[in-house]
């Protein structure tokens, strides 16, 4: 029959060296020394899957935040979002603005997005929404614009308001208001300034054009007019770019854990059957001394 140190050798090691690394281990643990080959062996791979085990409960929290940050809905994150459906610079297109309603606050009233006054959007047309009136506000142009047939125009839209005529939005629900604009702006972003009323008469002002990376608290709704239709801005969309980045960094980690976990099971695997082979091949009474 082989022996321990047979076993041991095919693994490159020897016994006083394996011998040394198992005390080192005990010693740091705390842990009563066993004296017996397969003793030893079993101890090293049950610490193996002890280590194996908690390291694997990290990469399960982990995963569920990075899982819960990536997730998580503009409704979730209470901010305001602009979507665009459809046309570009210099043509008409369909913007939705979603506003939710914020669960620390009373019932949204009144919604009233504002065209940035460097901006001229000639005609807006609203979709009806039950339960809400209407208005849009026009300002004369300065200096005059003209269409492509050469007639003049001197009005553009400056604001569109909603006015609850019923209980408004409430708190955790959300709603949408679709409105059609055209000529879009040859920019890159259009950027919808929203103030968004509540029922004991406070206002949030969805005003902060600060970079997503700053994760501003009140951010304005943008849509982008640059990469194509149907595309939102994070920042529109009441995300941030500084939780995405967050997210991905901690699903990388994870990923990179599973790895190692998955390596720490099959040395763990190894392990077993080696000190099998070895309980096999050693006497009973066979120790292995330094």
């Amino acid at each position: 029959m082989r022996s321990i140190s047979r076993v041991l050798a095919r693994k490159g090691l020897s016994d006083n060296a394996m011998v040394r690394q198992v005390q080192t281990l005990f010693r740091l643990s705390g842990t009563k020394q066993p004296n017996r080959g397969f003793e030893y062996n079993r101890a090293i791979t049950n610490w193996r899957w002890q280590v194996l085990r908690s390291a694997m409960k990290f990469v399960g929290v982990l995963l569920v935040g990075a899982v819960m940050a990536m997730t998580a809905s503009p409704l979730a994150a209470a901010h305001v979002g602009a979507y665009l459906d459809g046309g570009g610079a210099g043509e008409t297109g369909l913007i939705t603005l979603r506003v939710p309603g914020e669960s620390d606050k009373p019932p949204t009233t009144k919604v009233e997005v504002r065209i940035p006054d460097d901006i001229q959007i000639r005609t807006v047309r609203v979709q009806p929404i039950a339960g809400w009136t209407i208005d849009i506000t026009k300002k004369k142009t300065n200096p005059t614009i003209f269409r492509d047939d050469g007639t003049a125009v001197n009005e553009v839209v400056s604001s569109v308001t909603w006015t609850a005529t019923g209980p408004g939005i409430m708190p955790g629900q959300f709603d949408d208001f679709v409105l059609e604009a055209g000529p879009l702006p040859d920019v890159e972003a259009l950027t919808l300034p929203t103030f968004q009323t509540f029922a004991d008469g406070s206002t949030d002002a969805w005003t902060d054009t600060a970079p997503e990376e700053t994760d501003p608290e009140y951010p304005a709704p943008s849509v982008s007019l640059a990469v194509g239709p149907e595309t939102p801005l994070d920042g529109g969309n009441g995300g941030s770019g500084l939780t995405s980045v967050i997210a991905w960094t901690a699903l990388g980690f994870a990923v990179i854990a599973v790895a190692l976990g998955l390596f720490a099971i099959d040395r763990a695997r190894r392990s077993a059957e080696s000190a099998s082979l070895g309980a096999t091949a050693t006497p009973r009474g066979s120790e292995i001394t330094e």
